[in-house]
């Protein structure tokens, strides 16, 4: 194609990224680093047709959802909340202290940011709240669909963030849609 190996190397890298081609090693015969081979991906779970399908089965009522939605966000926040890199706190300029209002949220903001909403974390909103501008919901579709499911899912998360550990008096709040392409979680300190 006459590229440049560094350039063919980016879009393989976007590409893998979006799902559509997969890394592979190719083992060598004899010394060297495996050398790495991509391939197309031919057919991926569609999450979004699967997440509506189920969302309906959530109960037979706005609220019923809701409140289910919620509960099993806090559920995924008690898988996700050990996973979460302490690491974190330090590389945003954070005090390494999980109980702090600003270790909550960079916490959260990192976890989002592992799930792909390209999280912006703000503190300038005072000393007893911060805000977390989530720019790349990647259900945005099923909470445009169904707020009561993807939205509540995504707040249960957040409280279930929270709770772990549960000492700090904080709790959290969503916006959804704020701009039609921009929610913003909220963690404010209790009094």
């Amino acid at each position: 194609m006459g590229l440049h190996v560094t350039t063919v190397r980016f879009h393989l890298d976007a590409l893998c990224d979006e799902g559509t081609v997969a890394r592979s090693r190719i083992a060598r015969r004899g010394v060297g680093r495996p050398r790495t081979g991509y391939i197309a991906v031919r057919d991926r779970l569609d999450y979004q047709s699967l997440a509506e399908v189920l969302a309906p089965e959530l109960g037979d009522t706005t609220q019923m959802r809701r409140r289910r939605a919620q509960r099993a966000g806090r559920r995924w926040a008690a898988r996700m909340a050990a996973s979460a890199p302490r690491e974190a706190l330090v590389t945003q300029g954070v005090p390494d202290d999980a109980e702090s209002i600003d270790g909550r949220a960079a916490m959260i903001a990192d976890v989002f940011d592992r799930m792909g909403f390209a999280p912006e974390l703000s503190r300038d909103t005072g000393e007893r709240q911060r805000a977390i501008r989530l720019h790349a919901c990647p259900v945005r579709d099923l909470a445009r669909a169904h707020p009561e499911v993807g939205c509540a899912v995504h707040l249960g998360l957040l409280q279930g963030l929270l709770m772990r550990p549960a000492r700090a008096a904080v709790h959290a709040e969503l916006e959804p849609f704020v701009e039609p392409e921009l929610c913003v979680a909220k963690v404010i300190a209790d009094d």
